[in-house]
């Protein structure tokens, strides 16, 4: 079944990402949301473009009418450590009003200080302050009654699209993320290939084999 995908924060590096798997891999619709969605070209047939701010509700919900899935790559700008879990939360209440279930998260890897010492244990929670606010946004998805996923990868570099994927409870064998494998496990999730409900997903880049 050809699914409807409602992509926000879709002007993002990971959101393009996401943007371009699903139109090469997929046969999805996607819905574009950014504030910036205007300077955005939506693909006949396959895109419309909403410029809406999240935190807007009813716009918010216009713009859900119809989707089976929800991916969210948005971020916080402003420091705010209860930025994104208000972005969180908006998401959920708008998902609810409309009866849809399926929601893709992504947060970033740390939060659990699952990165060993061995690879760089400075983006942990812990040991950085800035991610509190993906930390705070985990929590509201976690606690919600939806199908979610959260997706956490770590600093984005440039690089094929293979990638490790380890689980909550697991530590992680890196600490940088393909941008292009985002969009892959996007495709997978999205499409059902990885269930992963109720599941937070840390998503690395390969090991160098020397």
């Amino acid at each position: 079944m050809n699914k409807n995908v409602l992509l926000l924060g879709a002007s993002g590096t990971a959101g393009s990402a996401v943007r371009q798997a699903s139109l090469s891999q997929t046969e999805t619709h996607l819905t574009l949301v950014s504030r910036h969605a205007s300077r955005m070209m939506p693909t006949p047939g396959r895109e419309t473009i909403a410029e809406l701010n999240v935190h807007d509700h009813s716009a918010l919900v216009k713009a859900m009418q119809g989707q089976d899935v929800v991916f969210s790559a948005l971020s916080s700008e402003n420091g705010d450590f209860d930025e994104l879990a208000s972005l969180a939360q908006d998401v959920i209440k708008a998902m609810q009003e409309c009866h849809i279930s399926r929601l893709i998260f992504m947060v970033a890897m740390g939060i659990y200080n699952e990165i060993p010492e061995s690879v760089g244990a400075q983006d942990n929670v812990q040991n950085n302050s800035a991610q509190i606010h993906n930390l705070r946004a985990a929590k509201v998805i976690e606690a919600s009654s939806l199908d979610y996923t959260l997706l956490r990868p770590g600093f984005l570099i440039s690089g094929p699209k293979d990638v490790v994927i380890t689980h909550r409870n697991e530590k992680v064998s890196g600490n940088t993320t393909a941008v292009s494998s985002v969009g892959e496990v996007a495709v997978r999730l999205i499409t059902g290939d990885i269930d992963a409900i109720h599941d937070s997903l840390g998503l690395n880049q390969p090991a160098i084999k020397k």
